[in-house]
């Protein structure tokens, strides 16, 4: 389970942020926006519930991301950074110790592919893609599934 909480997707302002979902899909896992409006206890609520072993962030989200992952038990080292134009980081520079995207991306570049995933028939529609949570108005945000199959083919009416 990757949790992504980052500002940049509702801006539009990083395209790798798509890139990052298909990554993970791609490796058969699943992908759990969270608000990027979210307290450090929402987004700690939503990586326990979600069983979160990764969470992507961006700066200007680092200090609350942090705190929620080490209420939820995700180590530092599991914590990432998803790049950001410098009109929403300022002169803020990723802080030592934390890997980011770009650095992943640049790193595949010299890496063996990855071998695809092998799915049986029908595994489209039980496999989970996205897991999204409510906006929790009433009180906590509570999860939705949406199943890969879901995002890959359309029903005609």
């Amino acid at each position: 389970m990757f949790v992504l909480k980052n500002k940049s997707w509702l801006t539009g302002s990083q395209i790798d942020y798509l890139v990052l979902c298909w990554a993970v899909h791609r490796l058969s896992g699943i992908v759990s926006a969270a608000n990027a409006a979210y307290s450090a206890p929402e987004l700690a609520h939503q990586l326990v519930d979600s069983r979160c072993k990764a969470l992507f962030t961006c700066l200007p989200s680092l200090p609350s991301a942090l705190e929620a992952a080490e209420t939820a038990g995700i180590s530092k080292s599991r914590v990432y950074i998803i790049d950001l134009p410098a009109q929403f980081t300022g002169s803020a520079k990723t802080p030592a110790g934390f890997k980011t995207l770009e650095q992943f991306i640049t790193e595949g570049y010299s890496l063996p592919p990855v071998k695809r995933a092998k799915w049986g028939p029908g595994q489209a529609a039980k496999q989970t893609a996205f897991l999204c949570y409510s906006s929790g108005t009433s009180g906590l945000p509570v999860f939705i599934f949406k199943p890969l199959e879901i995002l890959l083919y359309r029903q005609p009416n």
